[in-house]
Parts: C-alpha cells; structure tokens; sequence
C-alpha cells in the first residue's frame, strides 16, 4: 500500500510538471477590447450575442399577423425565406441588408396557423439558428412558425393531460420483414389503468413515413386538445409506415433499394394488406383495445388515403369508420388517366392534369355497393378544392353515388395538397368516431371543417 501510494504521489507530480510546460508554451492569445455595440432589434440586449441569446429574435410575430424574420450573416451575399404560406413553386422572400450584416424582411399578415420554412443563404437552404422550433419532413428539417389562433391553438402543446407516443418493433410477414417501426399513441390514462379503447390507424402520405402524422401533423397535440376538449372519445391511434418496402423512416434503419419496375407508387397498395393482416393482431395482442369492427377506424392523407379506401372498403369486416384526405386515388392499379388541364386552372400539387379510369375502380372494389351502408358508422372523404387530385376525388364520389353508398363529403376552397388541410380534416374527424350508429352517416356536397 506504501508503494502504491509514493507512486501516485510521484504520478500526480509528473502530470502536474506536464500541465505546466504546456501553459507556458501555449499562452492564450491576446484578445482585442471590447467594442460596444448597438442593440440589435428583437433582441432586448446589449450585443449581438449574450448567455442564453443566439443573436436578433426570429421570427418575430405581431398582434397584427405580420411575421418578421432576422438572421446576422454579415458575410452573406443574399438571403432569403421560403415557406408554406407561399405557393409551391414560389420565389423566396429576399431579406434586405443592414451595415452591421443584419439581414431583415416582414411579412403578412398571416392567418393563424403553423407554419414551417427556411432561409435560402446564398443558394443553400439552413435552418434559422434563432428559433429551435423544428421538424422533420422525411430527410430535411423545417423551422415551426406558429401564428397564435384558434387554428394553431389545435397544434400547441397545451395544459391539459397527454397521452404518450411509443416507438413500436411489429413482425410484417405479408411484407416479408422481420420488423416494422410503428408509432402507437395511448391517450391520457391509459398507463395503470384498465380500460379498453377504440383504435385509428392513420396512414401518411407518399414520401412520408411513421414520423410523419406526429412531427408534421402535429398528431399527438391534436389527439390531447380534441380529448382534453370532450369533443372526442380517448382512443389509441397507431401510425406506421407505408411504404411497403420500408422497416422504418430514413435514418432509422437502411433503406430498401428501389427495383425498377418493382418498386415505388405502383406497389403501394402492399401496405393495405398488411394493416389488416399484421398491423391489427400485433395492437389488438399488444394493448388494450375493443377489438372488433365497430371500435375499429382508418384514415390516411393523399397515398394513405387510397390505401385507406382499399383497405378499410374490402375488409368491412375489420372497420366500421372509413376516411380519405386528399385521396391519390390514382395510385390504384391502372386507375390514372391524363387528361388536359384547363387554362387558367386554379389547382396545384399532384394529381393536376390526371381523371381516374373508372374500370380499374369497379376492379379495385369488385364487392362495393348499397350493402356497405348497412356496415358502415362513417364514410368520410374530403379534399380542397385548389388540390390537384379534387378531380378524381369528385369522381370517385360521383361513383359512389352510383353504387347506392352513403359517404360524408367536406370540400374546402383555398387549400391544395398541404399539411394545413390534412391537420384540420384529423380534427374534423375525431368527434365522429366511435359514436355513431350503422348506416347513419349522411351525404352532404359541402361542409366547413
């Protein structure tokens, strides 16, 4: 013991030696003074930057809806913004240059809603340093913009009580994988309770995966507001991916190799099968749910929406509450037909310039008729009407009509194929889940979500 401590005292002194020599080798560079600067706007503070501020605020929302975003690049050659309010396709927002390198531009007024965007520097798109409100969409990440209102009120994590979202490993044998990721919320309670629940399993769209309701459809806030508000019966919602051959969101796992020909769109219909085959054993084994079709719901946006349909129309066995935002009905085998788009057109995003095949929609749903009505709680199918697949979504329900089945139809004007009307249609929803009877859903030609 004698021994062992002179050899730690001798260590310590070798290593006490060695910090020495380096400090009087490596002496700290002499700092110029300290230059006062003027406030920058937003900031509140002396300085460009201090503890706990990363520089000018951004963005900045008034009473008044205009919206101001800032970023300090002094070295910057142009700078600009780009988001959702603008149209798809639109020019970013140049920012104008201070002399202190302080790049500025309002904007608005904007209506409530959540927005997302990102600077364009110089040619290549950055998130905004000053505002740590992100998410993600697929393999990017978007600056949250949140224009205080009754809309973005829905998307806020807000006081009342939380259900939790779960990161869930499911065997896919229709998909021939050994596990999938799927994101499961349970509402408020569940954990140590007893109770047992109705399920919704909501589907992404193309592109998207099971990240995607929760990050950029601010899902689980939706599902705690609308619960919390009585509006909505407590339910657990399951959010996997759909793309069939994907385990999990990019990044999470390697992903499949496209084969051409093979993959892609034109598959994607594999997914539906395996909701009804894999999907609902797994959540029915795996929690507390009302497993049978009268407690069981889907709905899915643009890719999700048409897998919906499959999924949930042919298998009224497994649902008794069907609906479709934004259908890509013309993913359906055979079912997309080109048409001319009209001068002046006001529709924008996919599906523009596209009609559905009307026989590959008789193949796709060989069994469908008035019968269903007898088996369905809700039909519900809604779209905006600057959306370019509005079209096959009209046709789609004019072919309904035609087959004696009820649906419940919302069309809203202003809004094309975006996050925005995918988030209010969840909403619309939710309160007419679980609560309704066999065939007392009703068609309406319009309706305000």
């Amino acid at each position: 013991m004698r021994k062992f401590r002179v050899w730690m005292a001798i260590t310590a002194i070798v290593v006490l030696a060695g910090i020495a020599a380096h400090a009087q080798q490596a002496e700290p560079p002499t700092l110029p003074p300290a230059q006062a600067t003027a406030p920058i706007p937003g900031t509140g503070q002396q300085g460009l930057y201090s503890r706990g501020n990363r520089g000018p605020k951004s963005p900045e929302v008034a009473p008044d809806g205009t919206v101001t975003f800032r970023l300090l690049a002094p070295q910057a050659g142009t700078v600009a913004v780009t988001g959702t309010w603008l149209p798809p396709g639109a020019t970013p927002v140049p920012l104008v240059r201070n002399d202190a390198g302080l790049w500025t531009v309002t904007i608005g007024p904007l209506k409530s809603e959540y927005y997302s965007y990102n600077f364009v520097l110089d040619g290549v798109t950055i998130l905004d340093p000053a505002n740590a409100n992100v998410q993600r969409d697929v393999t990017r990440y978007l600056n949250i913009l949140d224009v205080p209102g009754p809309v973005s009120a829905l998307y806020e994590v807000s006081n009342v009580p939380h259900g939790t979202v779960q990161q869930v490993w499911y065997p896919a044998p229709t998909l021939n994988m050994a596990e999938r990721r799927m994101y499961v919320y349970a509402p408020a309670g569940y954990e140590g309770g007893t109770e047992r629940y109705p399920v919704l399993y909501l589907l992404h769209g193309a592109g998207g995966d099971e990240d995607a309701w929760d990050s950029m459809g601010r899902a689980r806030e939706i599902f705690d507001n609308v619960i919390a508000s009585g509006k909505a019966k407590p339910m657990i919602v399951v959010m996997a991916n759909g793309s069939w051959n994907q385990s999990a969101a990019p990044g999470v796992t390697v992903q499949a190799v496209q084969v051409p020909g093979a993959g892609g769109f034109g598959n994607s219909l594999k997914f539906s099968d395996s909701i009804v085959m894999d999907e609902i054993p797994f959540v029915d084994n795996s929690y507390r749910t009302i497993a049978d079709r009268d407690h069981r719901a889907i709905a899915g946006l643009s890719m999700g929406g048409a897998q919906t349909l499959v999924a949930g129309l042919n298998h009224l066995d497994k649902f008794s509450y069907v609906a479709s935002f934004s259908g890509a009905l013309v993913l359906w085998p055979g079912a997309m037909k080109r048409v001319s788009v009209p001068a002046g057109s006001r529709l924008q995003g996919p599906g523009v310039g596209q009609e559905l095949n009307m026989d590959a929609v008789d193949k796709t749903f060989p069994s469908l008729d008035a019968s269903a009505n007898a088996k369905l709680h809700l039909l519900y199918i809604a779209c905006g009407l600057d959306d370019g697949l509005v079209v096959a979504n009209q046709q789609f329900m004019d072919w309904l009509t035609s087959k004696g089945v009820v649906y419940k139809k919302v069309l809203l004007p202003d809004y094309a194929h975006v996050w925005p009307f995918w988030r209010l249609s969840l909403a619309d929803l939710m309160p007419q889940l679980f609560v309704s009877t066999p065939g007392s859903t009703a068609s309406r030609t319009n309706g305000g979500l």
